[in-house]
């Protein structure tokens, strides 16, 4: 859906300071992770299996920050755009306590 230029566009500032600072944080956590995995492997065998464990964990959490990082910057380009809070299935108006709760949701209850 496009926005309506005769309608003034809200007020999305505080959402976007927060979802700003929410991906800073991921980005953040998203190198430590890297960081994590790129250490030298440990040449004791037992060890070596621990850690490759805990680097499947590591890889697994990195993708789901990943996943999030993508929404987060998703959300920031449809507030730029005027399209934030507008259900990407339907056209109606994601309902603000959706917002509130989720505020990278794209699609409106019904069509969630």
């Amino acid at each position: 859906m496009t926005p309506n230029p005769e309608q003034p566009a809200p007020d999305y500032s505080a959402v976007r300071a927060e979802l700003e600072a929410k991906l800073e944080k991921l980005v953040t956590r998203v190198k430590g992770i890297d960081t994590d995995l790129s250490e030298a492997v440990n040449e004791d065998w037992e060890e070596r299996a621990t850690e490759q464990e805990e680097d499947e964990v590591l890889a697994g959490m990195g993708n789901v920050t990943m996943r999030e990082i993508n929404q987060i910057k998703e959300a920031l380009h449809a507030i730029e755009h005027g399209t934030y809070g507008i259900c990407t299935r339907c056209g109606a108006h994601i309902d603000p306590d959706r917002l509130e709760i989720l505020p990278f949701a794209t699609t409106c209850i019904k069509c969630a």
